[in-house]
Parts: C-alpha cells; structure tokens; sequence
C-alpha cells in the first residue's frame, strides 16, 4: 500500500488504527471529545479536499471526516474502484472503526449515492446504524435514468465538466491538469451511471436533502424522491445556485447541516431513529394511544381486520351517511362553469412556450412532454401533462371506539366530482394549501399529521398518482391515531366511520372519492387472521408468505422490468404537441383524432372551501376507462394478477397496475392501438364472476368528471397461471405490504386493494 506523500491540508491526518485508515478518512477540524462525526463523500472526480470549507464551518462538538478515494490526489498511484458497491465494500470497516460516536453521514451528487448505501450497509450492523442521512446534488437512487457521460470522448466530456461550474476555470483552461484528471473523473462517472438500486428495507433514520435551485441534474421531483428511502423524518432544503452551489454557500450550507443534526431527531447515541409507526418527536399525551404496541404492523392488521368486520357504528348510523351527505350538499353553495382560456384569473399561456402557469409559479402548470418507449414508435410522441412536482398531504385521522377503529371522513367538494360532493380524507391538500400560497382559510387537522401535535402513525408513504395525466406527481398518503379520549370539535362537514361502513360504501358509484381509496388501500393487512380459511381473507390477512411467490422473487421481477424497459421523459413547449395531432382553441386544447383527453378551463365558486372563488385548468378525459383485476384461488389463497406497467409520467419507469388498465372504446377501428391483453376475457366475463363491480371518480381536483370502471373478475380454476413477461400473481396481503413504500402500485391498482375489501 502507498504512503501518502504530501499532505493535502497541515493537520488532515487522523490518529489511526492503521496506516489504511489514514488514507481513507481525512479530519480538518479536529474535535478532542465528539459529539457526532459527519463522514463526508465527494462528488464524481472530487477529493477529500472538497469538504475542508464545510469541515472548519462546522461549531459545536460535531466532526467531520472527509473521504479520499483511491486514485487522486496522494492516492493517485492505486487503482481506482470501478463501482458503488465496491466502494462501499472497502469505506464501510474504516468506518466500524470510528463507531465509537454516532454516524451522520453527508454526499454530494455521486457521493449522495456512495452516502446512501454506505446508510444502509451500516444499518445491517447493529450500533454503527447510522443517525442521519444528508444527500446533496443527487437525485434519490429509486429514480431510473441512465447515465453516461462516461462513454464520451474526452472533449465532450470536458464540455460536461464545465456546464456544472464546479471546476476551477484555470484547471479548465489547462489541458495538462485536465488530461491527469480526466481518468479519476471518467472512473466516478462510470460508477455512478453504473450503479442499478436494488429494493431493500427502508433506512429509518431522517434524511436531509439539499439541492441547487438550478441544478439542471436535480428536479424537484427527482429531489423529493429520497423521501420514499426512510421511514424517519425527510426535509428538502433549496440554495440558490447550480449543481456545485455548496462552493458559493458554504455558511448557509454549514447552518442547515448543523441544525439539521441538532434537530431532535438526531441524538448523541447511536441509535436515534424512529420508526414510521411511532410519532417524531413524541406527542404530547393528550394524543398519545396504548391500543397496539407501537411499530407491530400485525396488531394494527388484526385492528383493521375488526374495523373492517364492523359494518355499523352507533357514532354513525349507516342508515344516515347518505342523508349527512346529501344535507351537506345543500348547505353549501358549488358551482362549477366552463370559461375561455382568456377568462383564467391569475393564469396564463406563456409566451414563446405556450405552457400554461399560474403567476405565483406555484400549484401546477401544463406544459407538454415528449416520451419514448422501446414498445412504441422509435421517435416517441408528445401530449400535454400536469408537472407538480411538489408532493402534498393527504390524511386520515384514526380513533379507537368502543374499542374499533374509525377514521374521520369528510364530506368534500371538488371541482371535477361528478357528483360534486365525495367521502374524502380528514386532510387533502396541496403543499401549496398548505403552505398559505392560496391566501385562503387555514386547513382543519392540519396540526395532526405534521410537528410535535401529531397523532401516532399507522400509515406514511409517498405515492403516485395518475402517471397518464401527470408527470412523477406524488402525494405523502398517511393515518395518524389519536388517543381514545382525544375528543375533537369536528363540525358538520366530518363523521366517524369503521372501515366496514366505508367497505359498504364502495360498493356504491362515485362515493368515496380516490384520495380516500388511495389512502385506505395503505392499510396494514398482513399476519392478522393466520387462521382463516377463505381464500379472499387468507390472501389480504394472511401472511405473505404463503403466496406462491416470495417477496425477494417479487422485487427482483419488478426490477427486471425497470431496468430492461426505456422510459425516456423531455418536458418540452406546450406549443410543440401541435406536431403531434393536438390543437388549441380559446376554450380547449384537445387532439384531432377524439381520443385521449382534453384540456379545459373551469370558473370555481365553493362555499366550504379553504378559498371561496378561483380558477382553474382542468383535465377532462374523452371517454371513462376500465380498470379490471383477475383473480383466482391458488393453493388456498386468493392471488391477483398484476402487470409491471409502463406509463408516461412514471418517476420509476414501471409500476404495479391492474390487470386490465385502459379507455376500452379507444381500442377499436384501425387507428385505434392494439387491445391489450386479457381486455376480452374481463369485458366477456359472466355475472357470476364479478366480485366487484363499480364506477369510481378520479382526482376531483385537476380532473373533470373522469370516471372509471372497476371490477374485480374471478376467473375458473382452470384458468392458466403462465402469463406473459410483464404480469405476475400476487396475494393481496404482499400488494398491501408493498404499499408501506413508494412507487410499487399505482393509483388503479391502490383503488381496486381498497375495493377488495368490499369482497368478504
């Protein structure tokens, strides 16, 4: 091994166990008596040197290490490591070693991924597990696009270099230094468009993460994606600046660093992280609950398995939902009128791009996309799309009654609702409601699901929504549990139902609209009636290990399918998708052939909302949709056929859908596309077989009366188990197990698990 020849800072060496270690970790501000230490990684072609700024910027008791990897600076003499997981093969017994203190640990851009699966490598190993996780430059792992800068030539390469503006320009200028870097850059690069996320237990630790405005590598969505990697507290922090803002904002930097390990989710012991299924920080004790012990998924599955048993409630009466529902209605006052573009208050169709914006830059905007897939014509095609990138809540608080579960459900008028008023979650809003951007009302029960005032949480992920409508559009799906005696003032526009009055309700058209279903699909289910006999209630409380494929065998196919299909996603000007059949007028933009849907605009007036009057684009689709899932008994247990289906708003190229997932009446004629499969076997399929059969509205809020089909169609025994590559059969206890993550089920499929309820 070689010795390290000239120190890159005076002071940097560490007092080591060995002289290995001394080449891996630098310390430039030594701390007699830590607190913490912050391991730091380097971006693609950096050194340890890159963090001196923020190692000396740090106060306190907190001390950074900065690693050195092989191949630079006075490491430049050993071979560089070609890949993630080799990398992190050789850092992680350094750092076993200086797990006499907490670990937090810090990566920026390609060190963000090395930082990550650092995370979780040390989270295998007992006490090193680390207590913060902050990331910087980098989009979350989970996010599927392809690298590869490091195929280019070296000019090109330079080239790319430069657009980030993180190298000095007199490096740049220098062709010598430039050729003696350009190895070590082009290796990182290589392992960092290499490296492939393989699905894995969440951390659950709190992840910080922080990016450059204008980092042209990192939107937001792509930035917000971390959230799904923890089950711990997440935070997004924006600087002013490009991908290499951290140069030009070290003091900022270095403040948000610090308070974010000072903040109370980060301790002085090794083990500080919280579990999804426990508050953090702690509730106050007025909505502290001792139902269920916290963090045991089971417990709350044989809870709701109760709730779910429970098709009534005295707190209130089934007999009167439709009559609360449709009082209501008459007492506030929801119009909903078509106007012209011009009509849009506070929007506007921007010049040279004709994407449609509102002037705050805030709640969403339509722009067009262009996508190519490896199934569809090789130039791909565009079409309009909603891009929100901000991800908002939606919840559902949870009681304990006369020992059953309720959950507060509120009766809530939207915009596009067919029938203007739905069953919705207790909470169900935009960060841009939230955040006060719409000058309205403050939002009721908000304080239950964020800060110190929240109740226990039974559900928290973050999950997609219509990915043909919307571009990588999430939202955090949760329910938090207040304490038997909480007692809450909650109006006229909210009531307590079991989750079986809310089963029997979706069995009606158009009632519980689809945040709800999103939400309730959440639900834990698994472990909960290990002795029940029928196939339906074996495959949703079952265990899913008794389906007749392992999860590992699940996630390993589904990574398949992601890896080998190409999504490829440009947002491009609205105006460009006119090359692509679609038109504008004053009062739509709409595609010449009469399928797909339309984009109108739509005058709001609502007495019962947060704001009593706006506008607003909407989506409005052509004709309703179908959206069917087969399923049959295999050994014992009731098993769904779903299909990996590429979409083209997804964040993660494929998601879990339906069986059947399609606009039936625009699969006909020649200019139709083909019919997709199992389309006739669902459409033929006899009474007898229908388990479920209902028509259920979509996101009220940015789409106009968009109605689906939903069926669940139980086919013979003797109906082949082979199917082609994209489907497999699942029990839906591993479908509900899925869902404790992000990106794994899309928006129909949640909506037909909820439906499954209504079954048994």
């Amino acid at each position: 091994m070689s010795t390290r020849s000239v120190p890159p800072v005076p002071g940097g060496r560490l007092p080591a166990a060995d002289q290995d270690e001394d080449l891996w970790l630098r310390r430039y501000r030594p701390v007699a008596d830590p607190e913490l230490r912050l391991v730091c990684f380097p971006h693609a072609g950096g050194a340890a040197t890159s963090f001196v700024s923020l190692a000396r910027g740090l106060g306190g008791t907190v001390e950074a290490l900065a690693v050195q990897y092989p191949g630079r600076q006075e490491r430049r003499h050993e071979p560089f490591v070609p890949s993630v997981p080799e990398l992190v093969d050789q850092i992680v017994p350094y750092l076993l070693r200086r797990a006499d203190r907490p670990l937090a640990l810090f990566g920026h851009s390609m060190g963000a991924t090395v930082a990550y699966e650092v995370a979780r490598r040390l989270r295998g190993a007992g006490r090193a597990s680390p207590v913060h996780l902050l990331v910087s430059g980098r989009r979350a792992p989970t996010v599927n696009r392809r690298d590869v800068a490091h195929l280019l030539d070296d000019d090109d390469l330079i080239a790319e270099i430069a657009k980030l503006q993180g190298t000095d320009d007199a490096i740049l200028q220098d062709e010598e230094l430039l050729r003696l870097a350009l190895p070590a850059i082009r290796n990182d690069y290589r392992a960092a468009g290499t490296y492939q996320y393989v699905p894995g237990p969440a951390l659950d630790c709190p992840v910080t993460v922080l990016t450059g405005a204008q980092d042209p590598n990192v939107p937001p969505e792509e930035a917000n994606a971390w959230r799904d990697l923890t089950t711990g507290p997440f935070a997004l922090h924006s600087f002013p600046g490009g991908h290499f803002y951290l140069n030009d904002r070290t003091d900022e930097v270095c403040r948000t660093i610090g308070r974010a390990l000072a903040g109370p989710a980060t301790g002085a012991a090794p083990a500080r992280a919280t579990p999804r299924t426990s508050p953090a920080p702690p509730a106050p004790a007025s909505r502290r609950t001792s139902a269920a012990p916290l963090g045991d998924p089971v417990n709350t599955a044989r809870r709701v398995l109760i709730s779910a048993r429970t098709p009534d409630s005295p707190v209130t009466p089934y007999d009167g939902i439709s009559g609360w529902l449709a009082e209501r209605l008459r007492a506030g006052r929801f119009e909903v009128s078509r106007i012209p573009f011009d009509a849009l208050r506070g929007w506007s169709f921007q010049p040279g791009t004709g994407n449609l914006r509102h002037e705050s830059g805030r709640f969403f905007s339509v722009e067009g996309l262009h996508v190519r897939t490896d199934r569809l014509p090789e130039r791909g095609w565009t079409q309009p799309i909603i891009v929100q990138p901000e991800v908002g809540l939606l919840g559902i608080v949870a009681r304990e009654i006369d020992g059953v579960l309720h959950f507060l459900m509120q009766a809530k008028m939207e915009p596009g609702n067919v029938n203007v008023l739905q069953v919705s979650p207790t909470v169900q809003a935009t960060r841009s409601n939230f955040t006060g951007v719409h000058r309205g009302r403050d939002i009721r029960f908000l304080e239950l699901f964020m800060g110190a005032g929240r109740g226990r949480v039974l559900v928290d992920s973050v999950q997609s929504e219509q990915a043909d409508w919307f571009l990588a559009k999430r939202n955090r799906n949760m329910i938090v549990e207040l304490a038997a005696d909480d007692r809450l003032d909650i109006g006229e526009d909210f009531r307590w139902l079991t989750l079986g009055q809310i089963r029997r309700l979706l069995t009606r058209d158009n009632v519980v609209n689809m945040d709800a279903r999103s939400i309730l699909a959440c639900l834990p289910t698994a472990g909960a009636d290990t002795g029940a006999t029928s196939p339906v209630l074996r495959s949703i409380f079952g265990t899913p290990g008794e389906a007749r494929h392992g999860a590992a065998e699940i996630l390993t196919w589904l990574s398949g399918v992601r890896a080998l299909r190409e999504l490829v996603q440009n947002r491009v000007p609205l105006d460009s998708v006119q090359a692509d059949g679609w038109y504008r007028t004053p009062h739509e933009i709409a595609h010449e052939s009469g399928r797909h849907f339309r984009v109108m605009a739509a005058e709001v007036g609502a007495s019962s909302r947060e704001v009593t009057s706006w506008t607003q684009p909407l989506i409005e689709p052509q004709v309703p949709g179908l959206m069917a899932l087969l399923v049959k008994p295999v050994d014992g247990v009731l098993h769904a056929l779903v299909q990996a289906r590429v979409d083209v708003g997804h964040l993660n190229v494929a998601e879990l859908a339906p069986t059947v997932q399609c606009r039936p009446a625009e699969h006909t004629g020649p200019e139709g596309p083909p019919r997709p499969p199992y389309l006739d076997q669902v459409l033929s399929a006899p009474a007898g077989q229908l388990r479920h059969d209902s028509v259920q509205s979509e996101e009220g809020g940015r789409f106009f009366h968009a109605q689906n089909r939903y069926v669940i169609v139980e086919v013979p025994p003797d109906f082949p188990e082979d199917a082609p590559e994209d489907f497999a059969w699942l029990s839906l206890a591993q479908l509900t197990g899925l869902l404790a993550h992000g990106n794994y089920l899309n928006i129909e499929l949640r909506t037909l698990v909820a439906c499954a309820h209504t079954w048994y």
